[in-house]
């Protein structure tokens, strides 16, 4: 993803849903890895969304082969699940695992956080604060979609100064497997102004290079975000339950034999049979 695809909203706009492979002496089974991990993370596939080889192929250029060994290792990692008799799916999950994956997620990013206020850079600070004025003005437009691409655009910049690659590499995983919630919790007004309030408070800990006020700072977003998430969580969950028990209904009405009226929607009487 460029920085001109977000400004021009051309944003998911492609015919292809994932990058071409091209031709590198990295391993082409880590190279898609990435490109899907990508695509997935940025929301180009929905959650439960079957992840068919023929088009991935024709998408990445590469063979069957390279794609079952990439969506093999996504599935180790946990973002995409091999259901029976359907094949690999954009993983889902629920109110519970999403809440230990922030759990683990806040530690892993405080640590990412206070690596980078040690290690940084003066000419990186410059590009840090480049992109804290660019994050800015897509706040302003209260458009989700360019604020979660300077997002994205951030948290990579900040992951290549992280010298932690153990918490870096993490921090992927689990950023992958609730990648598809981001929009829904970020289209919340509110969280969306709380967003802008947490993320300054990390990069102005960045850059004054205290590492122990920006590990706090990434800590409470994370949090913060933990959740938001988990209400929206709770509230798909009921709506789901909610629309299994309506479809059951319409089954069970749908089985009944026609012109047979039940015998437990007829009115009860309110005078009462004569016994004879």
């Amino acid at each position: 993803m460029t920085k001109l695809e977000i400004e021009t909203g051309t944003i998911g706009v492609k015919s292809s849903k994932v990058q071409r492979v091209p031709v590198m002496a990295a391993p082409l089974r880590k190279q898609v890895a990435n490109n899907l991990r990508t695509a997935i993370i940025e929301g180009r596939f929905r959650p439960g969304e079957r992840l068919k080889e023929a088009e991935l192929c024709s998408w990445t250029g590469v063979s069957r082969t390279a794609v079952r060994e990439a969506l093999r290792q996504l599935e180790a990692e946990g973002i995409v699940d091999n259901i029976p008799n359907q094949g690999p799916v954009v993983a889902q999950v629920s109110p519970d695992e999403a809440r230990q994956h922030y759990d683990v997620r806040a530690v892993l990013e405080g640590l990412a956080a206070r690596s980078v206020a040690e290690e940084i850079t003066e000419p990186q600070i410059k590009e840090l604060l480049k992109l804290k004025r660019e994050l800015d003005r897509a706040f302003k437009t209260g458009s989700v979609e360019k604020v979660l691409g300077f997002k994205n655009l951030l948290d990579e910049f900040l992951m290549s100064i992280c010298s932690n690659v153990v918490a870096k590499g993490f921090v992927d995983v689990i950023r992958a497997r609730l990648s598809y919630l981001r929009p829904i919790v970020l289209s919340q007004p509110e969280r969306l102004r709380e967003n802008a309030v947490e993320v300054h408070a990390i990069i102005d800990a960045i850059v004054k290079k205290n590492p122990q006020a920006a590990w706090n700072a990434a800590v409470n977003h994370v949090n913060k975000g933990a959740k938001a998430t988990l209400k929206v969580l709770e509230q798909l969950a009921a709506a789901s339950t909610r629309q299994a028990a309506l479809d059951a209904e319409a089954a069970l009405r749908a089985k009944r034999p026609r012109g047979r009226p039940r015998r437990d929607s007829q009115p009860s009487n309110p005078v009462g049979r004569v016994t004879v």
